[in-house]
């Protein structure tokens, strides 16, 4: 196993090139989404515990009709409950997730998994347009929330397939978006040789 960089790595097979990008973070960082993760879900279950103790919401709901106070409990848990989902799987993308490339003679495969599960999508060679860097402003506000290490997004490559837009390279630092965009280059144009001869 060779690298590009402290978080990219590959391996040239006989008929067959993968490469792995890590998602891992500073443990101080996973300390933090961990901490989260048990504090919202405490906050949770706590709201749960005043949903469904009869006698207790009845004591806060001295001044407010018990059905409001009931809904307005639904609809917070609602929102805690998708964030709940956000927080996990950015934890479990953080300690088990992995993007996983394999380029062989016809296409190039893409797999963004957790663990051992995630769907893998396959792109021929002759469908696809060339690689580029995802155009986006350094000071949006999206921007810079999609780099933070409690987000999943801030794809940093893009190839056009098929007429869709398909973006790869999750938080990746300028210099290895650049190694990583000249390395895929350089092993499908090695790939697309082969199966012409």
């Amino acid at each position: 196993m060779k690298w590009l960089s402290d978080r990219i790595s590959f391996h040239r097979h006989d008929e067959y090139t993968t490469i792995l990008i890590s998602t891992k973070v500073e443990k101080w960082k996973e300390g933090l989404l961990l901490g989260w993760m048990v504090l919202w879900s405490l906050a949770g279950m706590a709201m749960l515990f005043v949903l469904f103790s009869d006698s207790y919401l009845t004591q806060l709901s001295t001044n407010t009709p018990k059905n409001q106070l009931q809904l307005f409990l639904v609809l917070f848990l609602v929102f805690w409950a998708y964030y709940l989902y956000k927080i996990v799987k950015v934890y479990i993308w953080r300690n088990k997730g992995v993007e996983y490339f394999k380029l062989d003679t016809n296409s190039l495969v893409i797999k963004r998994a957790f663990g051992k599960i995630g769907k893998a999508n396959s792109y021929k060679y002759e469908n696809m347009g060339g690689l580029k860097l995802v155009e986006a402003s350094s000071r949006s506000f999206g921007r810079v929330m999609q780099s933070a290490f409690w987000d999943i997004g801030n794809e940093t490559l893009q190839f056009e397939y098929h007429g869709k837009q398909i973006i790869f390279g999750v938080q990746l630092e300028s210099e290895e978006t650049n190694k990583m965009k000249q390395f895929l280059n350089s092993e499908i144009s090695k790939f697309k040789k082969k199966s012409s001869k």
